[in-house]
């Protein structure tokens, strides 16, 4: 028997869109490609005039093994706290005069802008990213580049997203593509970030599979282009022959996974607690970054090396040029550092820092087996490349794409089964200690899985009227606006055999639901279900921990006994 075929109008509609998307997804990837070329180009000048010139500091530089450092020496020193207070200043005034939009990390706004799907973007935030996040690494703030390079490109990628007319679900695909094309080319990893732009929307395993072809083609594109300019070599310099020779390693490993998970876990809390505390300081938004700078300045007089990410002192870590003391304060410090830089409203990411962190915490623990068991072939190197996938996976909650994209950006490849089983046991560490946590991952926007993303919400609720039953609802049709307008008239509507009725109750304040989650609520009642919650406009998936507030229009189907109830109750 042949297959029926598609009507030949429609398959031309659907290659078309395919074409179209595609073609969005490559030209999205040029301009990821240039907006990290420009980025780097802005903060290598930033630091070259700010902390360089007036401080005297000039980092270790990235991508080589045995480099220098020039480390200023007292008065020259003192340099170090105006030069990053200067820098926040600059961009504290620039980035809540022009584009507020801009502060924080910037990877968190672009899963918020796919979640929430904001209605458009000016030209002017990306710009202002680029700029105030320049001063504030190259001052020697505590932050990274992938997350202004994520959000400019994201942010762009919106402008011509909407231009060219997506809209929907093609419009979510492919600011995830754009998102990916700035941060492969950022961090030389395309495989790796077109898996992060579908892995990093969600805290629990979970991923946006739909987006993933055009989140690889934008990531190939910039990779490409950006390689044509700079060369191909990975960001890391790394030891030449690290692999995996000695499965009595593992048993290391899967130590470093949970002393990952528990980092992992302390990181989010410290970052967001500083960012509340921060946010109560009794002085304007646009001087706040400049006193979190201070406290990175003072800190820095005592140890200069926690400034900026820390790539460079990782590569000299790597080969053992870092004492272990050093080591040990460069992680107690570079968190609280990067928790005053960012979370006071400086512009910058979190990604680089806490590679940083992850990556020296590996290499104490290299330290620390070698010398415990010298004969079982611990490799510190090794542990240093394998402790920056582990932290950042645990903290960030993205185990693959973090796997991938730390073996390309070390070339690290022989080491994808220590790192394989080091990112499982810090993600489940990770998860496990933050259960019911109030900051249980380093992007707050994340949402636990697509069922409770904004962004399907709708789709997922007019489905679950269709499955109701095979009664009036689904017969008739009732899109969910009319649905909900029906209810408020305070009518239920039957449907199946009559027996139960879909109705709508107001939660009312000082009520019995207000304030109580739908376990606590609709759940210790027989015979409701609740179906969908309409919040000042907004649908809303009710699941057990979501909390009822007033106000809110609590969509259910119940029968005619517990429609009662709810009612009194509610």
């Amino acid at each position: 028997m042949r297959a029926e075929r598609m009507p030949r109008w429609i398959d031309g509609a659907v290659r078309g869109m395919s074409y179209r998307l595609i073609v969005a997804a490559t030209l999205l990837g040029i301009v990821g490609a240039f907006s990290a070329l420009l980025f780097d180009a802005a903060v290598e000048l930033a630091q070259a005039n700010l902390l360089e010139r007036i401080a005297g500091y000039v980092p270790p530089s990235p991508g080589v093994l045995h480099s220098i450092s020039d480390i200023p020496a007292f008065p020259l020193r003192l340099w170090l706290p105006v030069v990053t207070v200067l820098g926040a200043l600059v961009s504290g005034f620039i980035v809540y005069r022009w584009a507020p939009a801009a502060e924080g990390h910037g990877t968190d706004a672009a899963i918020a802008a796919y979640h929430q799907q904001p209605p458009g973007v000016s030209w002017r935030l990306p710009v202002v990213k680029l700029v105030s996040s320049a001063l504030i690494i190259g001052s020697g703030g505590i932050a990274g580049r992938e997350g202004p390079t994520a959000q400019i490109s994201s942010s762009l990628g919106q402008i011509i997203v909407r231009r060219l007319g997506f809209r929907g679900a093609e419009y979510r695909h492919l600011l995830l593509a754009s998102m990916a094309a700035g941060l492969s080319a950022v961090f030389r990893a395309p495989l790796g970030m077109a898996i992060f732009a579908v892995e990093i929307l969600y805290s629990g395993m979970a991923f946006e599979g739909e987006a993933l072809i055009f989140t690889i083609i934008a990531s190939v594109v910039s990779y490409a282009v950006h390689g044509f300019f700079v060369g191909w070599e990975p960001l890391f310099a790394v030891p030449s022959g690290l692999g995996f020779h000695n499965p009595v390693t593992l048993f290391g490993y899967v130590g470093l996974g949970v002393i990952a998970g528990v980092v992992g876990a302390i990181l989010p809390a410290v970052f967001y607690r500083v960012r509340d505390l921060c946010d109560r300081w009794p002085v304007p938004r646009t001087f706040r970054p400049a006193l979190g700078a201070l406290m990175v300045g003072l800190l820095a007089l005592w140890r200069p090396e926690i400034l900026g990410t820390g790539y460079g002192w990782v590569e000299r870590a790597l080969v053992g040029e870092v004492a272990l003391g050093t080591i040990a304060l460069l992680v107690l410090l570079k968190v609280p550092g990067m928790a005053f830089t960012i979370g006071s409203g400086g512009s910058g990411g979190v990604f680089g820092p806490t590679i940083t962190v992850g990556a020296l915490i590996g290499a104490l623990a290299g330290n620390a087996l070698a010398h415990l068991f010298p004969d079982a072939g611990y490799s510190v190197p090794a542990f240093v490349v394998v402790g920056m996938a582990g932290v950042f996976a645990g903290a960030a909650r993205t185990p693959i794409s973090t796997l991938i994209m730390v073996a390309e950006m070390t070339a690290g490849y022989g080491l994808i089964v220590p790192t394989m089983l080091t990112v499982v046991v810090a993600f489940e560490v990770q998860r496990a200690l933050t259960a019911g946590a109030r900051y249980p991952t380093l992007y707050e926007s994340q949402v636990l899985n697509s069922y409770h993303s904004p962004a399907h919400q709708g789709v997922l609720v007019r489905r679950a009227f269709q499955l109701l039953d095979l009664g009036a609802v689904a017969k008739e049709e009732i899109p969910l606006p009319r649905l909900v307008s029906l209810l408020q008239l305070g009518e239920p509507i039957p449907f199946g055999a009559g027996e139960a009725a879909l109705v709508r109750v107001l939660v009312n304040e000082g009520g019995e639901f207000a304030g109580k989650t739908i376990r606590e609520s609709v759940g210790t009642m027989d015979g409701v279900t609740a179906v969908a919650i309409v919040r000042q406009g907004k649908v809303l998936i009710p699941r057990g921990p979501t909390r009822l507030e007033p106000g809110d229009e609590l969509v259910a189907v119940a029968d005619r006994r517990a429609h009662q109830e709810l009612l009194a109750r509610a």
